[in-house]
């Protein structure tokens, strides 16, 4: 007999959460006319066999969210998107694409989990949970996974041309999505504010006494970093160098390369700083060691990016990107357009910050004890000589 009780009871419990989410799933995906009421009461008992007050918890619970609403003697109505408050869109799952994530995140490297502890403390305080992938999945399954309730929207992380089409599909299905590092036309996006980080930069490498400054940059042809060398050079032009393409190098350190660091000291013997991509930082501090180069005393190094994870030197001075704050801000604009506001396509630039730390010094510091040294020598040869 008890056993009859408890099975009755699942299944009844089985039905009203089917309930509850047909109707969140006809709510989200637009199946109810705003003007016109939703099925009444009646209907519904005859429709998923539960008792009246079931069905009155049911929506009740969806009343409390704001998604619904009562009119005396009209029925219940749905509340318009663009009418709801944002307190009452609760937020549920969030799906984040990431390039080549191969189901760990322990193998995730700083920079990606940078990121996902920004969205991870946005999730944790609205009581949302996260799912991770990498890119591959069509825009048809991810629209049924979005109208089944599977996720919120979509936070994809510096997602490849590839993905265009696909983000472009569900954009115009009104999936919320944010790009990070991208754009994609009519979807909200998120950049390191790399032109004021680059300034920042150079202004401090040059008014510590730094002209001959740098930039060794990774080759890739993704527009971010195109753009980001052609900072570096106006910034260049700005302090008075003439020819300042011929301080930008981009390399792998791979291959023929092995030997370009001592082919970009050649062409600047009087190099003072160099500016590096983070991920380069391991061979190029490698090559400096075995040059018998000193940092900071012969170069002034500031690596473009948190260089910890790529050298385990806590010396090096680093322009680091936001990306926690973007992670967090990423996720906020999913809420925003859950809740059926209006969110701009432009790109929005967040400033990250310049980390100064013992791999920098002054140029005339050198140049002083250089000259010190010359007159010990000096002195020291006309003791002798006396």
């Amino acid at each position: 007999m008890n056993e009859d009780i408890v099975i009755c009871e699942k299944k009844a419990s089985c039905i009203r959460e089917k309930l509850e989410n047909d109707l969140r799933k006809m709510i989200r995906n637009n199946q109810f006319d705003a003007l016109v009421p939703i099925p009444s009461e009646t209907e519904m008992v005859k429709r998923y066999g539960l008792c009246r007050n079931t069905i009155r918890k049911v929506l009740q619970t969806l009343l409390d969210e704001g998604l619904l609403y009562k009119r005396r003697g009209k029925g219940t109505f749905i509340v318009p998107l663009e009418t709801r408050p944002l307190e009452s869109t609760r937020l549920n799952k969030l799906l984040i694409i990431i390039p080549d994530y191969n189901e760990s995140t322990r193998q995730l490297s700083s920079y990606d989990r940078c990121l996902l502890a920004g969205i991870s403390d946005y999730a944790f305080q609205n009581h949302g949970k996260l799912e991770l992938r990498a890119e591959g999945d069509s825009a048809e399954r991810l629209l049924d996974q979005y109208r089944n309730l599977k996720f919120d929207g979509i936070i994809w992380d510096r997602p490849p041309h590839t993905c265009n089409n696909i983000i472009e599909k569900l954009h115009h299905h009104k999936v919320p999505q944010v790009t990070i590092s991208r754009t994609v036309s009519g979807v909200p996006s998120l950049f390191f504010d790399y032109r004021k980080g680059i300034q920042d930069v150079v202004h401090f490498l040059y008014n510590i006494g730094h002209t001959r400054i740098i930039f060794i940059d990774l080759p890739k042809q993704a527009p971010i970093f195109t753009n980001r060398q052609h900072v570096f050079m106006d910034e260049l032009r700005a302090i008075g160098i003439s020819d300042p393409e011929k301080f930008v190098y981009t390399m792998t350190f791979k291959g023929k390369q092995q030997s370009d660091v001592s082919m970009v000291f050649k062409e600047h013997p009087s190099a003072t700083a160099v500016f590096c991509s983070a991920p380069l930082i391991r061979e190029l501090w490698k090559r400096l060691q075995e040059h018998g180069c000193k940092i900071p005393e012969k170069l002034s190094l500031i690596t473009l990016g948190e260089s910890q994870e790529y050298l385990p030197d806590s010396a090096i001075s680093s322009l680091c990107e936001p990306r926690q704050k973007i992670g967090w801000t990423a996720a906020e604009l999913i809420s925003l357009q859950r809740a059926g506001k209006k969110i701009s396509d432009d790109p929005v630039f967040l400033a990250g910050e310049l980390l100064i730390r013992k791999s920098c010094s002054s140029p005339f510091l050198y140049f002083q004890k250089s000259r010190l040294t010359e007159f010990a020598d000096h002195d020291a040869i006309n003791a002798v000589l006396i």
